[in-house]
Formats: C-alpha cells, sequence, structure tokens
C-alpha cells in the first residue's frame, strides 16, 4: 500500500513550553481508518494540527502525500491542504448561511463553477443524509445534523484525507454512532481517515487501527472504559 502520512521521530513543543509531543513515530497507509486516543492533554489535536500544517513540528519530520511538511513553502499550504478535509468538534458553521452554502464554501472559495458547486454539494448533503436540509439554518437542526453538514463540508472537495478532532464529542451516542458510521463509509470509498477521540464505545463499536497517545508518547497501552469515565468528568459531559 501507498504510504500517505509518516512521523518520524516528530516532537512539538510550544513557545517556552514543554514537549506537547515528543519523538512521535509512525505511518499511515493510503486508505486507512485510524482513530488516535489518549487522555486531555495527550497531544491528539497537536498530532491532527502537524498534517494539516496548522503548526509545525520542532522536532522531527512529517510526510504527508509525498510533501516533506517541513521544507513547504508558506505559498505552497493552500494547494497542500485542499486535500484535506477538516472536521471539529464544534462544527465551525457560519450560522448566518444555508446548509447549502455552508457546505459550498470550500468551492467557491476554489473558483468551482456555480454548476459544478450544485452537484458536488448535494452529493456532499446526499452522502451524510440531509439532502432535503439545503435551504435550513444550521441552528434549526440538530447537534448530529450540525456536525453531519461540517463533514459534508469536509468531503465535498473530494480529499484524500479526512482529519477528525473529537468529531462526536458534543453528541448523544446514538448520534455519535452515526457520525462514526459515515466516517466508515467514507473509508470504504477509499478516503484515508484519521480520527482524535476519547469515545471508547465507539472504538469497540467499529474497531479499527489505534495510536494511543500518552504524555505526548505513542504507546502500546489501549484506552480503557475507566480512563473514559475520567475523560468524560474532565469534559464536563459525564
Amino acid at each position: 500500500m501507498n504510504e500517505l502520512i509518516r512521523f518520524d521521530q516528530v516532537s512539538y513543543r510550544y513557545p517556552g513550553g514543554q514537549d506537547v509531543l515528543s519523538d512521535v513515530s509512525f505511518s499511515i497507509a493510503q486508505g486507512e481508518m485510524v482513530y488516535v486516543t489518549g487522555p486531555s492533554g495527550a497531544g491528539k489535536t497537536t498530532l491532527l494540527r502537524l498534517i494539516a500544517l496548522l503548526c509545525r513540528a520542532t522536532r522531527g519530520q512529517v510526510v504527508v502525500m509525498g510533501q516533506n511538511l517541513s521544507v513547504l513553502k508558506p505559498r505552497r499550504i493552500p494547494e497542500f491542504r485542499q486535500r484535506i478535509g477538516l472536521v471539529f468538534q464544534n462544527f465551525n458553521l457560519l450560522y448566518d448561511r444555508t446548509v447549502f452554502d455552508n457546505v459550498a464554501l470550500p468551492l467557491v472559495i476554489r473558483g468551482y463553477t456555480y454548476a459544478d458547486i450544485g452537484r458536488r454539494v448535494r452529493a456532499a448533503l446526499d452522502a451524510v443524509g440531509l439532502l432535503g436540509k439545503e435551504r435550513a439554518l444550521p441552528l434549526t437542526l440538530s447537534g448530529g445534523e450540525q456536525q453531519r453538514v461540517g463533514i459534508a463540508r469536509a468531503i465535498v472537495t473530494k480529499p484524500a484525507l479526512i482529519l477528525a478532532d473529537e468529531p462526536t464529542g458534543n453528541l448523544d451516542p446514538e448520534m455519535a454512532l452515526e457520525v462514526m458510521r459515515g466516517f466508515q463509509r467514507f473509508n470504504e470509498a477509499g478516503v484515508t481517515v484519521m480520527i482524535a477521540t476519547h469515545a471508547i464505545d465507539l472504538i469497540e463499536a467499529i474497531p479499527q487501527r489505534n495510536i494511543h497517545l500518552e504524555h505526548g508518547h505513542v504507546t502500546d497501552k489501549r484506552p480503557t472504559a475507566a480512563s473514559q469515565l475520567r475523560e468524560h468528568m474532565h469534559h464536563g459531559l459525564g
């Protein structure tokens, strides 16, 4: 299989702080679906941010889709990011725009024609089961539907890679499972998917490869239900 992502002894340190990630090494093949797990502060979000070049490694090499990110010039970053779909926990939707406009945004920015935008947006909404909602405003939708709008926006550009940061963190268990099944379907269609999550029940329901972080290191330990309970308390979701 083609290697899509490689971390080679990667460390990331906030200016003036300690390492959030230290000496992290792994590779992910094209077409894999991978969970990134670990307690709060273990570096899950930072790991995804490094892949999307929202921050740069302090030490080590990050190679994504054949690009060595440590030497990628700033003017090339937007073009690089076009092949990545990002999904956030807090949806990041524009609440004064319709569902259609929210999903269309990445295509508008890239200068697609009106007809192309319409076709692609409808296909993306269809893929997340929201075809009838294109004229709705996000605030009229449930949390699970809003998250699916965010996912439609991430996949509308047909990315090679989806990065999702706690995409089910604000959802009830049933909606959360539905969203995870959606990611599984995209993965079955050939998209590489990386999901940072502490939802152990979902990981057990849809087993995939797991990269587990503790104190900024990749470890062979696995998340447990007990640690998940602590996480929920920590996040105030318990």
